[in-house]
């Protein structure tokens, strides 16, 4: 019987019938997209994270009326007590002071010719008025300006500026209406350790000065923080 030749019909029966195909059972597979098709993944749903209303955020921006206020208060409430706890002080105090609490806390008048807690007093008195009176003046107009135009700074940094600034306008006050002099009376010590005399506007100043300290403080920890640093 003559060969058959290479994929004829019979050929491909005989294959057939030797290795026959085997069945596909589809009654256990999953339909896709059904919940057992573990070929597919669902998209997870959206979250959401609400971190409040919107308005609270929007609350949250400085406005330049909000600042201004603050600028206000600080200055008149801090100019304000200064210069009237400097005319009681005129009136009423003594050269000796009025000692409290075991002499840790004086009331005792005097006059400053010089810069922060006397510094500068032995100066000439053309230095003292260049020094304390003309760039005195040119660093608070300064620090104006500074508020002024970057007043969207955080608001402790703006609050501490504003405590400087009204600090040296009460004791500016001084200068100019008193050849020179500001009118100390608080007093500070423990044992032989004292202060030098000093005042409101004094207080404010160093309350500012610290603040601000604090905020630098603050930014140097956050910038060597490995954990705020990108990857």
């Amino acid at each position: 019987m003559p060969p058959e030749p290479p994929g004829s019909l019979f050929t491909n029966q005989r294959l057939l019938d030797r290795d026959p195909m085997p069945t596909i059972s589809t009654a256990n597979a999953p339909v896709s997209g059904s919940p057992t098709d573990s070929s597919r993944t669902m998209p997870a749903p959206a979250t959401t994270v609400t971190t409040g209303p919107a308005s609270g955020a929007a609350s949250q921006v400085p406005t330049a009326a909000s600042r201004w206020g603050w600028f206000g208060v600080i200055t008149l409430v801090t100019v304000g007590i200064d210069q009237w706890t400097k005319v009681l002080a005129v009136r009423h105090l003594p050269v000796e002071p009025w000692t409290y609490l075991n002499d840790t806390f004086r009331l005792q008048l005097a006059y400053n010719t010089g810069a922060f807690l006397g510094m500068a007093g032995t100066w000439s008195e053309s230095a003292r008025f260049w020094l304390l009176t003309v760039l005195n003046g040119v660093f608070l107009v300064g620090l104006a300006g500074v508020l002024v135009w970057h007043w969207r700074m955080p608001l402790g940094r703006f609050i501490a500026g504003a405590g400087i600034l009204a600090g040296g306008i009460g004791n500016m006050i001084d200068r100019v209406t008193n050849a020179g002099k500001v009118t100390d009376f608080l007093n500070l010590g423990l044992g032989p350790v004292r202060t030098g005399i000093f005042n409101v506007a004094d207080m404010a100043i160093t309350g500012g000065a610290l603040l601000l300290a604090w905020y630098w403080m603050r930014e140097e920890q956050s910038n060597t923080d490995p954990r705020n640093k990108p990857a």
